[in-house]
């Protein structure tokens, strides 16, 4: 992974700045950030796919019940929504274990949340105890609410994305209902506006068609019939990543196109010093690195060797 020390070092190398007379390390690093968050924008190399099930986190006491030993035992559902992926495609099984104190269940502990879960379910069970009820919270999964037609990109959950800070661009909207994953039109908002959303309120069914309505990191997206209950939904999405403090940040913009920044960095140096001449040159060199690195990751692929999707 290239570290912020790693673009600075590049950069004062391309500029001759070995004792950092002209740019200060902290402009340097702010140009850095700069460029990472343009070609993220313009290379669309920070893709993300929010996820439709978690991890077990918490779990709460609902009714503590009576009479429970020491030898009680929390049972946790099995996965219910496994996403296919490592290391675990079908789910692991999460694992916890009830408190007792003056024999009733006083809190829930998880030693290990497992993964692939959406709604689980828990139960305590005892030789003796009775009547204690559980509910478990799983890491946040985005979900359509009931009646709400309008979701802000900034409300969307990437904490599971480490060094992403903020969704730029949704590409595509995907809902789960009844075990089934389909993928919503998305049509211009001035369509949408005319066309669609007749009924403001009466109208609640499975969402089937969806709008972007604004643009960059406080943009957001509309879907119609307003949803009538709880559905989990997926983004394709583009992001812009995280700005690089120290050698300790994360680095979302993937190789190769991190070769690119520090021509970006000195670009932005040189018009920082009024070289208006060496500033399109480099300027012109990240611009062929940036196209470059697509043209490589990106060659193209040949969808059905057969002539048939």
């Amino acid at each position: 992974m290239t570290t912020l020390n790693d673009y600075m070092k590049t950069s004062m190398r391309l500029l001759r700045e070995k004792k950092q007379d002209l740019v200060s390390p902290d402009e340097l690093i702010s140009f850095i950030n700069v460029g990472r968050r343009d070609l993220a924008m313009r290379a669309q190399c920070i893709r993300v796919k929010t996820p439709i099930s978690g991890a077990v986190i918490t779990g709460s006491v609902i009714f503590p019940g009576s009479g429970y030993t020491g030898g009680a035992l929390l049972e946790i559902s099995p996965p219910d929504f496994p996403t296919g992926v490592l290391p675990f495609p079908g789910g692991d099984q999460a694992v916890g274990s009830p408190v007792v104190s003056s024999g009733t269940i006083a809190s829930v502990s998880i030693t290990y949340g497992g993964s692939g879960y959406f709604q689980p379910t828990a139960s305590v069970t005892d030789t003796i105890g009775t009547g204690a009820s559980v509910t478990l919270q799983v890491s946040p999964i985005n979900v359509l609410n009931q009646n709400q037609e309008v979701y802000p990109f900034s409300d969307v959950d990437l904490t599971a994305n480490p060094g992403v800070r903020a969704i730029h661009m949704v590409k595509g909207i995907s809902i789960i209902y009844a075990n089934y994953r389909y993928s919503l039109p998305v049509y211009a908002f001035s369509i949408y506006q005319a066309r669609v959303r007749q009924y403001p309120f009466q109208y609640t069914y499975v969402p089937a068609i969806a709008s972007q309505y604004g643009q960059g990191v406080d943009g957001s997206f509309y879907v119609y019939p307003l949803p009538n209950a709880t559905y989990q939904y997926e983004l394709d999405c583009l992001c812009i990543p995280d700005d690089l403090l120290n050698d300790q940040s994360f680095e979302a913009l993937p190789d190769p196109w991190t070769d690119a920044i520090p021509y970006f960095a000195c670009y932005y140096a040189m018009l920082s010093l009024q070289n208006f001449n060496a500033a399109k040159m480099y300027q012109q060199l990240y611009d062929e690195f940036a196209l470059r690195c697509s043209t490589y990751a990106r060659p193209g692929r040949m969808i059905n060797p057969y002539g048939r999707y």
